[in-house]
Parts: structure tokens; sequence; C-alpha cells
């Protein structure tokens, strides 16, 4: 049960990469989309594709395919952003570009990683949770400065954040049962935080419809 819940997690996010994938490929263009976020989100999958195999999710045949069709996705995305990068001019500020978030996001794995080894696998596994939790934000950013937010890619970003709440579950129920992953759930928990404005409007829009205006958060 709980590993089923890591895993519907990945699901959410990749069903989430299939909207964004569609929306690209309709309107041929990333405006409005932060290049840095799909470079990150894809950085994150490979390194998952590393460290899945020491872990407990081998144990089912679902985690193989969301791994693969998480990579497929992730490459996907990133291969649409560099057809269309001549279609946006708008990025996210030098400290938000994935060039300054990965090392970041390996410095902290590194000091704040599961066990007591000061190098092991854990390592990657913390990587992968902060870099997922640091790739959100130039997106986040983006979006504040544009008038208003598409309708595809509020939900896209929507269901981001529902995935990453569907991971802190997870965390909060493996460490009621004794396994304590406090450094990975504390990414989850800065991950929903710093989108939790977003969440609320996104929310509204869809239970009200109209348009959704993230910048100053405001919406009508």
């Amino acid at each position: 049960m709980e590993v089923f819940l890591f895993i519907l997690g990945y699901y959410v996010q990749f069903a989430a990469s299939c909207v964004l994938l569609y929306k690209m490929w309709k309107h041929k263009s990333i405006y409005g989309l932060s290049v840095d976020t799909q470079a990150a989100y894809l950085l994150s999958v490979l390194a998952r594709c590393v460290w899945v195999m020491e872990t407990r999710l081998v144990e089912t045949k679902f985690a193989y395919l969301e791994l693969m069709l998480s990579t497929i996705g992730a490459l996907g995305l990133s291969f649409m952003c560099y057809q269309y990068y001549h279609t946006t001019l708008k990025h996210s500020p030098p400290f938000l570009r994935v060039y300054a978030t990965a090392p970041a996001a390996m410095v902290l794995a590194f000091f704040f990683h599961p066990g007591d080894d000061w190098w092991s696998m854990q390592i990657l596994v913390s990587y992968t949770m902060f870099q997922e939790a640091m790739g959100l934000l130039p997106q986040l950013w983006l979006m504040r400065k544009m008038h208003e937010v598409e309708p595809l890619t509020s939900h896209y970003v929507g269901m981001i954040v529902v995935a990453r709440f569907i991971r802190m579950v997870f965390w909060a129920k493996m460490y009621f049962l004794g396994e304590h992953f406090l450094q990975l759930l504390f990414a989850d928990i800065c991950h929903t935080l710093l989108s939790a404005d977003y969440m609320y409007l996104w929310a509204r829009k869809l239970r009200f419809g109209g348009r959704l205006i993230y910048s100053n958060s405001l919406s009508v």
C-alpha cells in the first residue's frame, strides 16, 4: 500500500506531462513554460533510473512501467522545449535556472539524506526530491510574470503539486510505520508550501471557472 502511494504520485505527474506535451504539440510553442523546470525534471527522472533498483520499488512491475513512461515523457518535453525554444523570450532569473538549482540540490542531498553513511545511494534519492522541489520554482516565477495562465499550463502545474502532495502522504505514512525519511518529507513539504497560493487559485478556477491570474495572487 505504501509503495502504491509513491508510484501513484509519479503516475499523476506523468499524466501532467501528457497534458503539457499535448499543449506543445497543439500550439507549436512553449510560451509561458519554463525550460528550466523541464530540464530539472529530466535530471530528476534520470537520477531515479539509477537509484530505483536499490529500493523496494522493484517489487512491483508498476514501478518499472511508471519509470519508463516518466522517462519518455521527460525526454519528450525536453526535446520539444529545445525544438520550440525560439517561441519564448521569458526565462527565470539566474538563481532559478537549472545550472543553479541542480548543484544546490546536490549539495542539499549530500548533507541531508537518509542513513548515517556520508556517501551512499541515498544521496541520489535526496537529490531527486530536492531537484523536483526546486524544479517547479522557475515555472511559478514565470507564471507570476504573465497576465493570465493558459488553461492547460494551469492544469499541468496543479497536477504536479497534487503528485507531490500524494508523495508527501507517503513519507508521512512511512514515518508512522517507523521508517523516518524526514529529509525527503521536508523537501515535499517545502514544495507544497511554495505552491500553496497557486493551488488555492487553481482550486477556485476548477470550482467556479474563469481565468487564472497568478500575478499578485489575484484571480478573476
